[in-house]
């Protein structure tokens, strides 16, 4: 967390209250600070597996339980990314599934 883009934005625009009225726009805002976001794919790793309300990893919490209902679809002889979907984070497979397992929260195994 101490090198997430998140740490300079008001905490409250990842936690949108309702999911209409101004809730979009302000979902779309905090995607807009996870985007550049240097620990976008370890935040999101978290966020799949822990699913904790708001916007994390650049995805909202509807957003990240239709990923987990999605098949992962993977070319064959690649390994598997893990809980990080390459098409949330922009990265490929292989590489979001090496950055999941560099940053590994303490207290759990990779």
């Amino acid at each position: 967390m101490s090198r997430g883009a998140c740490r300079q934005a008001d905490p409250e625009l990842f936690f949108p209250v309702a999911v209409a009225g101004a809730a979009p726009r302000q979902a779309e805002a905090a995607k807009a600070v996870c985007g550049p976001c240097a620990v976008r794919a370890s935040c999101l790793s978290y966020a799949l597996e822990a699913m904790p309300e708001g916007v994390w990893g650049g995805t909202t919490l509807e957003e990240r339980r239709a990923a987990r209902k999605r098949p992962v679809r993977r070319q064959a002889g690649e390994r598997s990314p893990g809980p990080v979907s390459a098409a949330m984070t922009g990265e490929s497979a292989t590489r979001a599934g090496h950055a999941a397992e560099r940053h590994v929260p303490p207290g759990r195994t990779a």
